[in-house]
């Protein structure tokens, strides 16, 4: 591997989600659907990784391992527990949490939406009717409002596709709905949102804000290449997300493979950035109708997703072709073997670097997740952190990845000697 170079003004970081690392999260439909009778996650979150209290200790730490930006988000059902009831106190602390990234000289990327939704706001039918989607648009003017000073970069919705179709079409997500229409309607009521959402923000931050819309891509490919169903399959599960998504943004109109197309008015101008977040891919058996097993001769994170970066740089060009600068949004492996870790975000890492050399316009790389969370279904199974989380203690510890990545984000870049290194 030849070394791989960014520019100074790339942006590196990690991410993380209220829900999986905050902690008694009680207001939202994430523990509504955790604590059901019926529910089918492996565990509740509780107090995840405690980060609401010990988010100084953890930001302290991500100061030590270089990290100048982190992406984070405010939970919005703590901030209004109820209809137009405002939590100050909440409000208070998270221009504490603001604060001290700032005073750690950490850029602060905000998440509006991050998969939870205050329960009052779905018992009222969520995201299905385009009369609710005013509260949010309510809240984004608040944290415009009341965070602007401290925050310049907003991300609006996180993985709008994962929500609409693991929520609302495959049932496996709350509110574990099986209706393919619907979860169309709420595809397209997101982006609806995501108009709204970058009109409020420029409309009422204080500073220029860098606004985008955080994508979950997969790599949909057939299982056998010399089939017409499974080409046939791939493509058409391609177009359903990957493919609506991007050529919303591109022109404004959302074409929901088999609808009417949507113009959804300020689409086009909403974004200045659009987030990427990728993990593996998907191959196709039109013969049985749907997903296929892994590639067990690949290796597989703790979630069954094959380690495939060969994926990532031509999902990465078509973000591209949005006409809109990319940044990798998330990024990550859940596995016992951190030097597996290591190699997969060098193999991430190059092909950023490859398409970046041929063009395209990726400006910055968080990796998923800072520390060991709550992975929504799985519960505390999955171990994608940089910094590893005892479940007994709480104690945070970093990883050999977490300091090859120090290593990397202080040398814009790294070698071959460097990935064997930390992964030796």
């Amino acid at each position: 591997m030849p070394r791989i170079q960014f520019p100074r003004n790339f942006v590196f970081g990690s991410a993380t989600a209220a829900h999986q690392v905050e902690g008694d999260n009680v207001h939202n439909d994430w523990w509504a659907h955790e604590h059901a009778p019926d529910t089918n996650a492996i565990e509740p979150s509780g107090i995840a990784c405690d980060h609401y209290r010990r988010f100084r200790e953890d930001f302290q730490l991500l100061r030590e391992l270089g990290h100048p930006a982190h992406r984070l988000s405010l939970e919005w059902s703590r901030i209004e527990p109820a209809p137009g009831e405002i939590d100050r106190s909440v409000i208070e602390h998270y221009r504490r949490v603001l604060g001290t990234l700032r005073d750690y000289d950490i850029e602060p990327w905000v998440t509006i939406h991050h998969f939870t939704s205050p329960r009052w706001f779905i018992e009222r039918g969520g995201f299905t009717t385009e009369d609710n989607l005013d509260a949010l648009v309510r809240h984004t003017e608040l944290l415009a409002r009341e965070f602007s000073d401290l925050v310049s970069h907003w991300c609006t919705i996180n993985e709008p596709n994962v929500v609409a179709e693991l929520g609302y079409r495959f049932g496996y997500f709350p509110p574990r709905l099986l209706d393919a229409e619907l979860a169309a309607r709420v595809l397209t009521n997101f982006f609806r949102l995501h108009a709204r959402m970058a009109e409020v923000l420029h409309e009422h931050a204080r500073t220029s804000p860098q606004i985008g819309i955080t994508l979950a891509v997969q790599a949909h490919e057939p299982l056998r290449l010399e089939s017409e169903a499974d080409r046939a399959l791939a493509a058409r599960r391609d177009a359903e997300t990957n493919g609506v998504m991007f050529e919303a943004l591109r022109t404004g109109v959302f074409s929901y493979p088999g609808k009417e197309p949507v113009p959804i008015p300020g689409l086009r101008e909403a974004s200045t950035f659009v987030g990427v977040q990728y993990y593996s891919r998907v191959r196709y058996d039109g013969e049985s109708g749907g997903p296929a097993l892994p590639d067990f001769n690949r290796i597989l994170s703790h979630m069954g997703w094959e380690v495939y970066p060969e994926g990532f740089g031509p999902l990465l060009e078509r973000a591209g072709a949005t006409g809109l600068p990319v940044v990798v949004t998330e990024n990550g492996l859940a596995h016992d073997d951190d030097r597996v870790r290591v190699r997969f975000i060098a193999d991430h890492l190059a092909e950023v670097d490859r398409v970046r050399r041929q063009g395209v316009d990726v400006r910055g790389y968080f990796y998923w997740s800072a520390m060991d969370n709550f992975e929504w279904n799985f519960g505390y199974g999955p171990k994608f952190g940089l910094i590893e989380v005892d479940r007994k203690t709480l104690e945070r510890k970093p990883r050999a990845s977490a300091y090859f990545f120090r290593d990397v984000i202080q040398q814009r870049g790294f070698d071959d000697e460097l990935v064997q290194h930390w992964s030796g």
